[in-house]
């Protein structure tokens, strides 16, 4: 009996932990290139709410006059981040933090977007910034801000985007 209550107490305490977020607070941005590239600013915080400036987005079908803006998607919006898609950010935001990770390549590409993530823990920064990144960083951690600031969210208020990165 003494065992079976022990066992009973270690199952609670382990079943009432919760995963803390890796990160107080991540910024995202992307700049514009020669094309058709999104520009976003999304903010997530580790309450799992965001926010999501999309200044330009293309539509995805190209008409012969060229690049049309998708007015529809372009605005201010903040929605929440689902449980499995927040397990996932904190799994990637782990991955990136090892020291020995490397998010770029050497060189540059002119026809690229700059990609900024900025990952804050308690007073600490850091930040991520390429033009050129690896194939493991843009499948993984570029695709997936990317499909997070293209998903279905709802219309918001303005808010200021003048966040400073001040990566170097």
């Amino acid at each position: 009996m003494k065992y079976l209550f022990i066992l009973i107490v270690a199952f609670l305490i382990c079943g009432c932990t919760k995963e803390n977020p890796m990160f107080d607070k991540i910024t995202y941005k992307t700049t514009s290139c020669f094309g058709t590239c999104p520009t976003y600013y999304l903010e997530i915080n580790s309450d799992k709410t965001f926010k999501l400036f999309a200044e330009q987005i293309y539509k995805d079908d190209f008409s012969i006059y060229g690049y049309e803006l998708d007015s529809s998607k372009m605005g201010y919006f903040k929605g929440k981040l689902d449980d499995v898609t927040f397990k996932n950010l904190n799994q990637k935001i782990q991955k990136i933090s090892n020291p020995k990770y490397k998010y770029y390549r050497d060189g540059m590409i002119t026809d690229t977007p700059t990609i900024t993530l900025v990952v804050q823990r308690g007073g600490d920064k850091t930040c991520y910034q390429t033009r050129n990144p690896t194939d493991d960083f843009q499948i993984h951690v570029i695709n997936f801000f990317n499909k997070i600031c293209s998903g279905k969210v709802e219309k918001g208020e303005k808010f200021m985007t003048d966040y400073k990165f001040d990566c170097f």
